[in-house]
């Protein structure tokens, strides 16, 4: 029985950020949220059996700004009395994966905003040994038409509803893993080339 997980980062972020790049000296991209999902694969049916959900306190900007907690719904308060360091959630989030045992798959590449953490931090990458993949690249192998849109958006875009705040990293996992169960049934997304495609 084959399991993955889907993982999604939500990092600091101000008006124009994006636009920018985060090319102010003064601006990281330094991860808030870290959340995922491990899924079991059953007969070609997804089952999310357990999910992981941590917020992160930046070690250089500490203090969020409006428009990162209103995109988020993640409050200064909250985060000060339930983030954690990002050494430790990296951590933990390495365990979650089999200690690195089993793929993981984001919607972009967010591997790249664990590393940008890891070197801000001063924290060794741990090894992750069958990768941590974009999984448009694999959806694009398959020739999977997805929308042109955000992790969050996705379930909704495919006309499925769920609870929660896009935007909210559980709540995007969430989604990419209800589209994920779409294409399989609509699309012949076959799973096991999602899984087993060469690096």
């Amino acid at each position: 029985m084959q399991e993955f997980v889907i993982y999604d980062t939500e990092f600091t972020a101000w008006a124009g950020s994006k636009e920018r790049q985060w090319s102010e000296p003064w601006e990281h991209r330094e991860i808030i949220q870290l959340a995922a999902v491990k899924v079991q694969i059953l007969d070609n049916a997804l089952k999310i059996i357990e999910s992981f959900n941590e917020l992160v306190i930046p070690s250089i900007n500490p203090q969020l700004s409006d428009y990162i907690s209103k995109l988020t719904g993640i409050e200064q308060n909250t985060l000060h009395n339930l983030g954690v360091d990002f050494p430790s959630v990296l951590k933990q989030f390495w365990q979650f994966c089999g200690n690195g045992q089993l793929p993981a798959f984001s919607w972009g590449d967010d591997a790249k905003i664990l590393r940008e953490n890891c070197q801000l931090t001063n924290t060794a990458f741990p090894s992750f040994a069958l990768g941590l993949f974009d999984i448009k690249e694999r959806l694009q192998q398959q020739n999977i038409n997805f929308p042109n849109t955000y992790s969050g958006q996705l379930a909704a875009s495919l006309g499925i509803q769920l609870n929660g705040k896009e935007h909210n990293a559980l709540h995007d996992v969430r989604s990419i893993t209800a589209a994920l169960q779409y294409w399989i049934e609509h699309a012949g997304l076959q799973l096991s080339r999602l899984l087993n495609s060469p690096h």
